[in-house]
């Protein structure tokens, strides 16, 4: 029989483990409860008599360390959320990467893809109306249970309200299922892999737009130093990096100019 609570020394073991594995400072009664939720939602579904017992059939089978892996996470994204960083998106488009011939877009922490689709929408439509402009955007999430949903890019019906009619042109409807899929075109320019943004590694500049939004409050202060410079340091010249509005940074520190909406062009 499962068990249906951990005592004081498993959540601090929980903890502990989910620092160790993303990076991320377990901190706030809200984050840490939502954890505990999650494993223990595992330990149940697995059948496990004890958190130990469960933790050892975790790290000796790779399908349910994905999902122990997936448990250590905050899942909050949605289609367009936080709607000024699209606003100036699409006008960033057209006064400032028009004359781009391959433009590159980068995510980090995309989730299951809702954030990446929300920006390939607008990609495509802005693709279709300038000739002799193309993108790629590659996302990247340290859970490899989001990262196989955004790959699959099936979601349900009831989120296409969220998406601007004039945008909705870029989806395929599966009526038997009740679901949308993005536009084939939009599918095959995205690419999405397993990364952890702690342990990103140094990459000569080459993307226009790096997106990290809503990610850099779960690290510690000296975490987000050291992962902006990593982004920044993969953007071109007047490229841009868009943070959540939660999120926070100095500009000067990266060589970085504001351009308002938690939004900033490499100098």
């Amino acid at each position: 029989m499962a068990i249906d609570n951990f005592n004081p020394e498993d959540r601090e073991k929980i903890y502990a483990m989910a620092e160790n594995v993303t990076g991320n400072y377990q901190q706030g009664s809200y984050r840490r409860e939502i954890i505990i939720s999650n494993v223990l939602r595992r330990v149940q579904v697995k059948k496990s008599e004890s958190l130990d017992q469960y933790l050892q059939s975790a790290i000796a089978n790779d399908q349910e360390f994905a999902q122990l892996l997936s448990a250590f996470t905050i899942h909050t994204t949605e289609w367009f959320r936080e709607m000024p960083h699209y606003k100036k998106f699409e006008a960033l488009l057209t006064d400032k990467f028009k004359g781009t011939k391959k433009f590159r877009m980068h995510s980090g922490g995309c989730s299951t893809g809702e954030e990446v689709y929300s920006f390939g929408l607008m990609l495509e439509a802005f693709r279709n109306a300038n000739p002799g402009f193309d993108y790629e955007y590659k996302a990247f999430d340290i859970d490899p249970v989001s990262v196989e949903m955004a790959k699959k890019a099936l979601y349900p019906m009831k989120d296409l309200a969220k998406i601007a009619p004039n945008y909705q042109n870029f989806v395929k409807k599966i009526d038997k299922e009740d679901s949308f899929l993005p536009d084939p075109n939009i599918k095959a320019r995205c690419t999405f892999f397993t990364d952890n943004l702690v342990k990103l590694q140094n990459m000569q500049p080459c993307y226009e737009v790096i997106v990290c939004r809503n990610v850099l409050i779960y690290f510690t202060p000296e975490k987000v130093k050291e992962i902006i410079g990593k982004l920044v340091m993969r953007l071109v010249k007047g490229g841009v990096l868009v943070i959540g509005h939660s999120d926070s940074l100095d500009p000067k520190a990266f060589n970085l100019k504001t351009l308002g909406n938690s939004m900033y062009e490499k100098l």
